[in-house]
């Protein structure tokens, strides 16, 4: 979740992304909370509306403006709050907006992802499943009782 912030945070100040991911566990440190919590700030401060308007390249080689990038960023907090909660034993339901909003940029870039590497693939659900349940198996997560 931090490496994320620090993404957005890249981006907004117009620096290149790192070509390679530093130690994300050294990162965090002894207080990943509070870690985070400083980061998110340090990237809350960039985020203006020059930043906004700013025009990056995603890894597909299409350009878009980090405001039209961050629309569809609620995908990544979903998903990868649900991975948090499971690898803690914990259950979570988002909200049904959000979960909407997430599921729609999915459909769009669900199979980019898979190609890239960055998923696993589709988890096959029962027909009618809920929104979250079919976010979850597009990015490659199995629902675990949500």
């Amino acid at each position: 979740m931090t490496a994320g912030l620090l993404v957005v945070e890249a981006r907004a100040a117009g620096r290149p992304l790192p070509e390679a991911d530093p130690d994300w566990r050294e990162l965090a440190g002894e207080d990943p909370v509070a870690t985070w919590r400083r980061v998110r700030a340090e990237m809350m401060a960039t985020l203006g509306p020059d930043a906004l308007a700013r025009r990056i390249q995603l890894a597909t080689g299409r350009e878009i403006t980090l405001s039209e990038w961050l629309e569809g960023y609620p995908l990544e907090l979903v998903v990868h709050a649900w991975d948090l909660a499971q690898a803690t034993g914990q259950s979570v339901v988002f909200d049904a907006d959000l979960v909407r909003s997430a599921l729609e940029t999915a459909e769009g870039i669900a199979g980019w992802v898979r190609e890239a590497g960055k998923s696993g693939p589709a988890v096959v659900v029962a027909k009618g499943a809920d929104d979250q349940t079919r976010l979850l198996a597009m990015m490659g997560r199995g629902s675990l009782g949500n």
